[in-house]
């Protein structure tokens, strides 16, 4: 897997992701990424009708876990760049009929009219583009007035140790000897087969592309002061919390009514 990682570090930005679309999935295991994952769907406290955009939707992974925790009637657009990432995304929600899937470049203009959608969610995406201005515009030039925004994205220097760390304290928190002991023992498999390709990814590829400034990551002031550099584009009122065992951030946003 380490060598497959290597080879991506190597190839053009689809090839990447397409790779990464092997091991993506091993992040789901992780429990500070489902509290992730809930925190984004209590953020954007989805209403009946609601139509909601998932900016770098991956492998399915949000759309999947809030159909299992249950939600009001919804449409959701999930646009992704890679070609293998969708077909994953497809296959784990094909059951889904309120979810769309279509292949799109968010370093480019979104394939929708102004004020289309009522929430929109991006996850572990901010930090890859290399236009994040423009992205951010985008997203909220598709965003409805009064509609809200949730991003994510990981810190300088991510490191996976610390969630690992508080995925087995959270273990612990978990009722019953025999459902902590299936829960430990399959964590194990995880992490001794598809999550090793997830960190060799991160440290042979993601970290060499953050180094060179290929990639730009975010600390806490540095999201702040790229946010506020939106108010001309209708960002309102936002907040900005760690996240993932303090290896993400967590930001929610509004837009404002024009005035």
């Amino acid at each position: 897997m380490g060598s497959q990682a290597a080879v991506a570090s190597d190839i053009g930005p689809e090839g990447f992701w397409n790779t990464y679309s092997r091991y993506y999935d091993s992040i789901y295991q992780l429990m500070p990424y489902r509290k992730l994952l809930w925190d984004a769907f209590q953020a954007l406290d989805l209403r009946t009708g609601a139509r909601v955009l998932d900016a770098g939707c991956g492998t399915g992974n949000f759309e999947h876990f809030i159909a299992e925790k249950g939600h009001p009637p919804i449409e959701i657009d999930a646009v992704d760049f890679s070609p293998l990432m969708l077909e994953r995304a497809r296959r784990k929600c094909a059951r889904l009929d309120h979810v769309r899937f279509a292949q799109a470049d968010l370093n480019d203009a979104l394939p929708f009219p102004d004020d289309t959608f009522d929430r929109i969610v991006s996850i572990n995406v901010l930090y890859a583009l290399s236009d994040q201005d423009r992205h951010l515009s985008e997203l909220l030039r598709v965003l409805r007035p009064e509609g809200l925004l949730v991003v994510s994205s990981p810190i300088p220097d991510f490191k996976w140790g610390p969630l690992v760390s508080e995925h087995f304290g959270r273990i612990g928190n978990i009722w019953g000897t025999g459902r902590r002991a299936r829960t430990v023992a399959a964590s194990i498999r995880v992490l001794a087969t598809s999550a090793w390709g997830s960190f060799a990814v991160d440290k042979l590829v993601i970290s060499r592309r953050e180094y060179s400034g290929e990639y730009r990551s975010f600390g806490e002031a540095e999201l702040g002061w790229l946010l506020e550099r939106h108010r001309a584009d209708g960002l309102g009122a936002y907040s900005i919390q760690p996240a993932m065992a303090r290896q993400n951030l967590f930001a929610t946003a509004s837009k404002m009514l024009p005035t």
